[in-house]
């Protein structure tokens, strides 16, 4: 289990990537390009999609042995086509592969929830690496998910989303992973809207894997 955190901690590290991108996000880009919301990862085994409207940024995916890192955007605005399709939602989502998990992640949710919660959890979390950046608000435990509400408090001007979003962790294809809902700077999208596109997110992604 010790080694598994470690190589979480390093996966989700990874979802610093959100910082480097293009924004802002709901103004078209100049230039229009071919978009899916559909990803494929870890050599083939794995098949990532988000909900209608969201399409991947394909200079933010990162994947390789530590983990995998996703980020998805509204297709109009990733595209640079302001015909495509937009999210009713305006926010990101963003998904998290990490390492092989010897059980069922499920069954380790208590150990996952202690580890979120401590400096070391707390800083893998943070965009600028330091523990005292990040505040776990809330914590839910569903049958086959954990679901973490998180402040960021070093979410960068250059990002424009808010600093409380909602991640939950999953076993995909044995792997502990990570989804979340990102809100865009001054959508005002409350908790219920945020989990509902995260379970949407959860479930598509469910269907292909």
């Amino acid at each position: 289990m010790r080694r598994i955190l470690i190589t979480l901690c390093l996966s989700l590290a990874l979802s610093g990537c959100v910082t480097a991108l293009p924004f802002k996000l709901e103004l078209p880009l100049p230039k229009q390009k071919p978009v899916t919301g559909r990803v494929t990862l870890q050599q083939g085994r794995m098949t990532l999609l988000a909900p209608d409207g969201f399409c991947v940024d394909p200079g933010s995916t990162r994947d390789g042995p530590e983990g995998s890192f996703v980020l998805w955007g509204s297709c109009a605005a990733i595209g640079g086509d302001p015909r495509a399709p937009r999210p009713a939602q305006k926010a990101l989502l963003s998904a998290t592969i990490g390492p092989l998990s010897e059980d069922p992640v499920e069954t380790a949710f208590e150990s996952y929830e202690a580890f979120f919660k401590s400096r070391a959890g707390r800083a893998a979390l943070a965009r600028s690496g330091k523990a005292r950046d990040v505040e776990i608000l809330a914590v839910r435990r569903e049958e086959r998910r954990l679901l973490l509400k998180i402040a960021d408090h070093s979410a960068p001007d250059t990002a424009p989303v808010e600093p409380v979003y909602w991640r939950e962790i999953i076993g995909l294809g044995g792997h502990v992973s990570a989804l979340s809902v990102l809100p865009l700077a001054g959508s005002a999208l409350d908790d219920a809207t945020q989990l509902d596109l995260l379970s949407a997110f959860d479930e598509t992604i469910h269907d292909l894997n």
